[in-house]
Formats: C-alpha cells, structure tokens, sequence
C-alpha cells in the first residue's frame, strides 16, 4: 500500500513540476554536477539512548550527538551553481534510537526561506530514506520522510500517522525534530547491530522554482539508490530472562494460594501442595513481586512455571489468566473471602472490575504433568514493575476442559516451588 501511494504521489510531483517549469523535483537531472564522494557506501552510526530528547524543536538535547553535514563540498551528488555557497544551501543531520522510536534532528542553512507551492516538493525541503532492506531500489518496507520548514512532514508521501515531529525557521534557515515508531522498519533485530541503507538530501527554492539540491550518498535523494549509506543502529541495550525462585538469593516476593467453590470457608495459603480443578471448582491466587533491577532497566515480558505432580484424571484442562484488581491475603482468603472479614465482590473472586479483570493476560493447556510455563501478555510484567502499588497478583481459572483435578506444590514448599521469569532490558554498560 505504500509504494502504491508513493508512486502516485511522484507520479503527480513531476506532472506539477513540469507544469511549473521547473527542470528538477526528484533525482538528479540527466546530466548532473558530481561531486565524488569520500567512499562508496559510507558508514554512519546511530547510538542508542535510555532518555530520548523531547521532540520540540529544540536542539540543545542534542548536543554532543554526531552530525552528518551536507555541503556542496561533502554531497555525492549537487545541482546548483559553481558558486553554491553554505549560506544558500546547508545543513546536518544527527540519528539516536531508543527501544521503542528512532529520533532525527535536523538544521538547514538557506538564506531564503520557500513555502508557497501547493506542492511541497517544488519548495525547500529535506528528505531522509531508510532502505530497510538495503536493495538500493524502492520497496514496500522502505521509509521515505520529507519535511518541509512549516512544520509539514510526509512518509512515503502520505501522513505520518503515529510519528512525531517539530519545524520551524531560525535566524539562518530552519530547523527540526522527529520520531519515527519502530514498527515501520518492521520486525528487524534493532539489538543485533542491524544495518540499513541511509540517505540524505536537501532541495531549495529561491523564490522561482527547485534551483538546487545536495545529495548526501548516491544521486537519489528521494528515493533509494545502490550508491546509499548503510546506517549502523550500535550501542544497543542487552536483554535477558532473570530468574527468580522463593527462597533462593534472599527472594520472597511470591506468594500463593487455592480457593474451592466445594470448601467455600477453607484457606489454603500454608498448605505446600493446592489444586487448579476444572469447570471453575478451584482457582489459584499467585502474587509476584518484582524486585528492583537497577537504574534504567525495563522489565519486558514475564512467565511464570508451576510444577504439577499429579491429577485425578488423564484429561486436559484450559487454564485462562486475569490480573486481579484488589488486595488478598495469602492467610485468609477463601471462596467467600479476601481478606478476614473482608469479601470479594462475587464469591470467587468473579467480581469483573472489582475483584478481577475480564482480559485473558495468559492462557495454557494443562496435559501433562511436570513443569508447565505460562506466559504473560506484552505489558502485564512492565505494568507490575513500573507500578508495584497497583500489583493484586493474577488468578488461574481453569474454565474448559474435562472434570480433572490437577494437582501442583505452592510456595510452601521445599521442592518445586512455583518461579517465575521476567524478561529484561537492561543498559549496555550494567553489571547485573
């Protein structure tokens, strides 16, 4: 859908431009003035950062962030006058990645400012291509930006849904700020030091049309081209599982226990072995905590393993996970109750907005004994850690399946405890 898009947006871009009798919108002209560059497919890198600068327009935050500059002098390919000074056409460019966006911010020199087209690429503008492929030809996948100095930005000739951005002119040109979401260079390993194709370009109007324009790498700047950069995302976080069981390295911060539709009164929280019963007959209540893993560090994903020991039947058994929405006590909650003298809103902890949430965080089929894992929905571990105060824990309610009784050991006891595992991303320079 995005190329289809480009294409009729380029296809319109050169219909107007020749309309308006301007010799140059896209590309080079067939016979433009080379200036050799320093390297065949340049390498630039593009560091990662914790805190990503606030996207306003505002370039001090980017201060001491490498810069790629484009001048007459360092573009691969330019079409202008001999005597292009800076003056009339410059600028840089500077790169960082975080997690979740990749930021750009840029500064163009231009002693006239143009932005009166109908058409943006007939006026001054700055373009960015990310070959995410690196074909060095135009895909479905790549991402093209262009901006513009009153505060207009496009990608792939369309609206940048999801982006962010800021421009606005200074004393000597404009200048800029922008985000970009990580999912539009698609399911690429950014920790992997990944590389894609880069390039940049500057076009200006003096008042009468494109009269000149600075390719950075290769003589497309509209598009990809085989001449293009490769842009290095480096100095990326590392990501791990860390384990933690109940009583190994000082840990405690899991707590369980049952409650029976059959023994509505009974508590089961010193009890080391409890039942997840099918057909809703018994529930599992597990609080985890997630203990502070040091300045900076997100905490991504979790799972949580239960071991089984036995069941009353060879059958299966649908577990399904939801988060819980008030206080427990692992002593005395019951069927009836949460807490002594304290009642769920529907016996069973089946209130939905009050005792529990009605969104399914995890689901697993129980047909085997042994260790089972269950993983968490995206978010639920970041939740817990960044909001340990709004933690009730999660229940386990096996819902579908055969009249099975599946039996498992709870924090109580000494062998084959429940754990559980939080995926982690930490900064590159930690210890841990």
């Amino acid at each position: 859908m995005k190329k289809q898009f480009f294409a009729v947006l380029l296809i319109f871009t050169l219909v107007v431009t020749a309309t308006a009798g301007v010799s140059r919108a896209q590309g080079p002209d067939p016979d433009p003035d080379p200036v050799t560059p320093a390297q065949t497919n340049p390498e630039v890198h593009a560091s990662w950062r914790v805190h990503p600068p606030t996207v306003d327009g505002d370039l001090s935050d980017w201060n001491g962030v490498s810069r790629i500059y484009l001048t007459r002098r360092s573009a691969s390919y330019a079409h202008g006058s001999d005597e292009l000074r800076d003056a009339d056409l410059s600028g840089w460019i500077s790169v960082l990645w975080t997690s979740y966006r990749v930021y750009l911010a840029f500064s163009v020199t231009d002693e006239y400012v143009v932005r009166q087209s109908r058409n943006l690429r007939n006026d001054d503008m700055l373009s960015v291509v990310f070959d995410v492929d690196q074909s060095g030809e135009y895909n479905a996948g790549d991402v093209v930006l262009t901006f513009s100095p009153d505060n207009v930005m496009t990608v792939n000739g369309g609206w940048p849904a999801g982006y962010e951005w800021s421009i606005h002119e200074t004393a000597t040109g404009w200048q800029g700020e922008a985000s970009i979401p990580m999912h539009e260079f698609g399911d690429i390993d950014f920790l992997g030091d990944v590389e894609v194709g880069f390039n940049w370009g500057l076009q200006d109007n003096d008042g009468i049309g494109v009269e000149s324009w600075l390719s950075w790498a290769g003589p497309e700047y509209l598009k990809p081209t085989p001449e293009q950069a490769l842009l290095q995302f480096t100095d990326g976080p590392v990501r791990r599982w860390v384990a933690f069981h109940p009583g190994v390295d000082g840990y405690d911060g899991l707590v369980d226990t049952a409650i029976s539709r059959w023994h509505i009164h009974q508590n089961y929280g010193e009890d080391p072995r409890i039942t997840l019963y099918s057909r809703n007959q018994y529930h599992l209540l597990i609080k985890f905590d997630i203990p502070d893993l040091g300045q900076d560090v997100r905490v991504l994903d979790a799972r949580v393993h239960l071991y089984f020991y036995s069941r009353n039947h060879e059958w299966t058994s649908l577990v399904r996970i939801y988060r819980l929405l008030r206080p427990w006590d692992e002593a005395t909650a019951t069927w009836v109750d949460a807490a002594a003298d304290t009642p769920w809103g529907k016996m069973g902890a089946d209130a939905i907005g009050v005792d529990r949430s009605d969104q399914v965080i995890g689901v697993q089929e129980l047909t085997d004994l042994g260790w089972v894992t269950f993983d968490l929905a995206e978010g639920v571990a970041e939740d817990i850690y960044t909001h340990p105060d709004q933690n009730y824990g999660i229940i386990f309610r096996a819902e579908e399946g055969s009249s099975v009784a599946y039996n498992l050991y709870s924090s109580e006891s000494d062998e084959n405890a429940p754990w559980i595992e939080v995926y982690a991303e930490f900064p590159p320079d930690a210890t841990r």
